[in-house]
Parts: structure tokens; sequence; C-alpha cells
């Protein structure tokens, strides 16, 4: 069997891609995740390899087709059909994420800190802030609302 022949040469604008080389690559990646493994050994100390996937990432993705996350992120955005295309590839990197934290594989702390990280419109910390004013200020606030009615009122009346 002759071994897969390694694309060699410059690297390809990110302006050049098309939906189809976009799926095509990004599939090459998620295969290369899912087929890595480590070794163990058992009782008698002989090797054997295990099934180890690789948690997908943006990250792994990008350096992976040799693009920038910020040219990840532009194609995102686009209406086009690359953008579509990134946006479902986008999707299958997020669904990984949950599933892994889910299942136990990874770390739920890292894999929600991943999620913020990759997709901070769909993913972030609910802040709920409460806005209370002290009865004291708020006396004071209250003295002064009446004191500036009775300038304004006085002013009108030219006092």
């Amino acid at each position: 069997m002759q071994a897969k022949k390694k694309k060699m040469g410059r690297p390809r604008l990110a302006k050049n891609w098309t939906p189809e080389l976009l799926n095509e690559r990004a599939r090459e990646y998620f295969d290369k995740c899912d087929a890595r493994t480590r070794t163990e050994y058992d009782k008698e100390g002989c090797p054997y390899e295990v099934a180890n996937p690789e948690p997908y990432s943006i990250e792994g993705l990008c350096v992976y087709l040799d693009i920038t996350r910020n040219d990840f992120a532009a194609w995102r955005k686009r209406s086009d059909a690359l953008g579509e295309r990134a946006q479902k590839i986008h999707l299958k990197v997020m669904a990984n994420r949950i599933t892994g934290a889910l299942d136990g594989k990874q770390h739920p702390a890292f894999a929600q800190f991943m999620l913020k990280n990759n997709d901070p419109e769909d993913y972030k910390d609910k802040v709920e802030v409460e806005n209370t004013v002290s009865e004291r200020a708020q006396k004071i606030f209250d003295d002064w609302s009446e004191k500036w009615a009775k300038l304004n009122l006085a002013a009108k009346n030219g006092d």
C-alpha cells in the first residue's frame, strides 16, 4: 500500500477556499482526531493500542487548515456557500465539545471555557446586576430633588 502523498507548496490563501475544499480538509482533520490512539500495557507488560480520540477544536482545525482563527470567523459570517459550510463545521466542533463534556470524556469546565471563547455570541455567563440605593443616599437624592424643584420654580417666577 502506497503512503498518501503529502501536499507540498505554498499555503492556500484564505480567499481561494471553496466550500468543497473546506469540507474535504475539515473531514481530514476530523478523521485525524478520531484516529488518535494511546498505548496501554496489559498485566504481562505487553503494549496495545486503545482508541483515544482527540477533541475537536477550532484552533486545531485552523492549524490543520493553515489559516487563522480570524479567517475562519470571517468565513462563518459570510452568507454564501463557504459561510454556510464553515458554520456547519463550527457546529460540529461545538457538538463534539458538548458531547465530550456530557459523556465525561472532556473536563466540563474546560469544555465550557472553549465554548465561551469560540462562540461568545451563543455561550456566555448571564450577569445580573442589582441596582439598589441605600436609604441615606435615597434621602439625599430626595432632598436635592426637592431643592432643585424649588430653584426651578423660583426661576420660572422670576424670583
